[in-house]
């Protein structure tokens, strides 16, 4: 499969093409052949701690699903947590494409969305358990083929969990960063060593 290329960005620019509105925690976009597996997390007024945890610190991603298809997936950086539902079926048929790749990749950016300033971007390599965990949930999703029924299972499945059951039931797995190498003028990746 092809290697995923994130569009050029960065941390500075100012990034409006985002899809929050005000309020909005974070955004998870899997399976899309038109743009890379994306991880949108959106704050408002980020403060330099918050900065510095959204693009340093390690980052934990959980997923709970229900058997219809509901999915409800949990982000954590530091002390900040995002919590957001996942609606493949939102997702046109001609840009969907499921992918059974073992592991997946998640690029993440976050936008302080009272600035629109793009704060932080980091590459996630998803482990294989969630990456399957994704790749299932997606399936029961797109077998319901409809945004709303999709929606009303993620409702369902938010309304039937306590706080405490969340805790209980929600596996939360390590992502890992992925380094990505610098270009140079020439175009070619060169993969610098930084281990100390």
């Amino acid at each position: 499969m092809a290697e995923h290329n994130t569009p050029q960005f960065q941390v500075g620019q100012t990034f409006t093409d985002h899809p929050f509105q005000e309020g909005d925690g974070a955004m998870l976009e899997l399976f899309r052949n038109d743009l890379p597996n994306m991880l949108y997390v959106g704050l408002g007024n980020i403060t330099a701690d918050e900065q510095a945890m959204l693009g340093q610190t390690g980052a934990q991603l959980g997923v709970i699903t229900s058997d219809n298809g509901g999915c409800l997936v949990v982000v954590s950086f530091g002390d900040l947590a995002f919590e957001m539902q996942l609606n493949s079926a939102a997702i046109p048929d001609d840009y969907f494409t499921l992918t059974e790749d073992k592991t997946l990749s998640v690029s993440m950016i976050a936008v302080d969305t009272a600035t629109n300033l793009l704060c932080a971007i980091r590459e996630f390599k998803l482990p294989e358990e969630l990456s399957r965990q994704f790749i299932e949930v997606t399936k029961a999703q797109r077998e319901l083929g409809n945004v709303d029924a999709v929606n009303m299972e993620n409702m369902q499945l938010i309304n039937s969990l306590t706080p405490e059951a969340l805790q209980e039931k929600m596996e939360f797995h390590p992502l890992q960063s992925v380094i990505a190498a610098p270009t140079c003028g020439c175009g070619h990746s060169h993969h610098h060593d930084h281990s100390h």
